[in-house]
């Protein structure tokens, strides 16, 4: 990672003269895996249950800029644009962005400002209700990672964080869920959470959610728990989506990871209701995600995972320019490596 430091006088009406540091960081992840996968049963006839091939696995380039203010007060803004190294484009490789702005459109585009009285993040960004419920059992190095989840990722939000309290944190956000339904700020998300000595518990709400236009509107409640004890880590998760039909889906996570020197070896199992489900509830049955890391060094990390689901979901077709699934009994066997910048 490169940096620029500027200095700038600060007001002139200050008792003296003092400077103050705009800092300026540009930075980039390269993240690829080739694959060998199959299915049982393909979820669109002619489709071949079987290929092997390369998949982007969130590769990303981005800018960030921070500059302090006289009263205590930091301002920021972070650019990341998303690119797909596999199709050598812009893109995010899942076309979760397709469903609501461009594909291009970039992963983060926010100005932040924060100080004692706590953060305020304006722009597309991680979302409170992932950052609280879905992230935690979100640590797999591959595309596979982060599929077993009511949450959505990123969108245009205005979010307010409270500073820490003794461990203790609060986030309330306006999230633009739609871009198409007339209303830029039509979904709330709440969040609150608390961490000490390596253990971290957090609750959140997402009201008035819409996964896409026409849908019924859904509300989802979510829980988390993670404990770091040397080079264990633990983390489970359980979220239980409902809609206006009284329709519900819970899906309950379970993340285990170990650290043996330059090596991570870890495990997550998730099961999502099949029955009784509404339009938010895009994960259903079974899925187990084993993987081991290997850190090169600073910069380059190298990965083997293991991913089969029992529901057409996180696998797709090998040519798919669109949200494609590629059928039941899914597995996937993937070899990457991500070199960071």
């Amino acid at each position: 990672m490169k940096k620029l430091v500027l200095l700038a006088a600060t007001a002139a009406m200050l008792p003296t003269t003092a400077m103050a540091a705009l800092t300026v960081d540009a930075y980039g992840s390269i993240r690829v895996q080739a694959e060998s996968v199959s299915v049982d049963k393909v979820a669109t006839a002619g489709d071949d249950k079987s290929y092997s091939g390369f998949k982007d696995a969130y590769s990303r380039f981005g800018v960030t800029a921070s500059y302090p203010l006289n009263n205590g007060t930091t301002l920021g803004a972070k650019l990341e644009i998303p690119f797909n190294t596999a199709q050598m484009k812009a893109g995010d490789p899942s076309y979760f962005e397709g469903f609501y702005k461009d594909n291009n459109y970039p992963r983060v585009a926010k100005i932040t400002a924060s100080g004692d009285w706590g953060s305020v993040a304006v722009g597309k960004q991680w979302l409170a209700y992932y950052n609280n419920i879905g992230y935690p059992v979100d640590y797999f190095s591959s595309f596979y990672s982060g599929f077993a989840t009511h949450a959505t990722f990123r969108r245009d939000a205005v979010t307010y964080t409270t500073p820490n309290m003794s461990g203790f944190s609060a986030t309330v956000s306006a999230v633009d869920m739609l871009d198409d339904d007339g209303d830029y700020l039509d979904s709330s998300q709440y969040a609150a959470s608390y961490s000490a000595d390596g253990f971290s518990v957090a609750l959140a709400y997402q009201a008035d959610y819409i996964p896409y236009s026409g849908a019924e509107e859904n509300n989802i409640l979510g829980a988390s728990a993670s404990y770091t004890t040397g080079p264990w880590r633990f983390a489970g998760k359980t979220e239980t989506a409902e809609n206006e039909s009284g329709d519900k889906a819970t899906i309950y996570n379970l993340y285990g990871s170990y650290a043996l020197g330059n090596y991570t070896f870890k495990a997550h199992y998730a099961e999502g209701d099949d029955k009784n489900t509404p339009e938010a509830a895009f994960f259903q049955g079974t899925s187990v995600h084993l993987g081991v890391d290997y850190q090169y060094n600073k910069d380059l990390m190298v990965f083997v995972e293991y991913f089969t689901e029992e529901k057409a979901y996180a696998i797709y077709s090998e040519d798919a320019d669109e949200f494609a699934p590629l059928g039941s009994n899914g597995q996937a066997i993937a070899i990457g490596a991500r070199y960071d910048f």
